[in-house]
């Protein structure tokens, strides 16, 4: 199954969320349109959503906000 991850991680303090800055994500690596944001989402792939939730956890994720499987 493959599934959109949403992870929360340590906002930047130059974040405005009225201004909010494009460029690369932090989590994922791609184009991102508010990188200085808390919230950010990656596509997993696993057997489970117990698989997927390890795999984000192994990257250093712990605070996860939502799965939503995609396929």
């Amino acid at each position: 199954m493959k599934a959109i991850v949403t992870v929360k991680i340590k906002q930047d303090v130059e974040h405005n969320p009225h201004r909010k800055l494009n460029g690369i994500c932090p989590v994922s690596g791609l184009i991102c349109t508010d990188i200085t944001g808390e919230h950010h989402s990656i596509i997993v792939e696993g057997d489970s959503l117990l698989d997927i939730r390890a795999k984000v956890n192994k990257k250093g994720y712990k605070h996860i906000t939502r799965i939503e499987v995609v396929e």
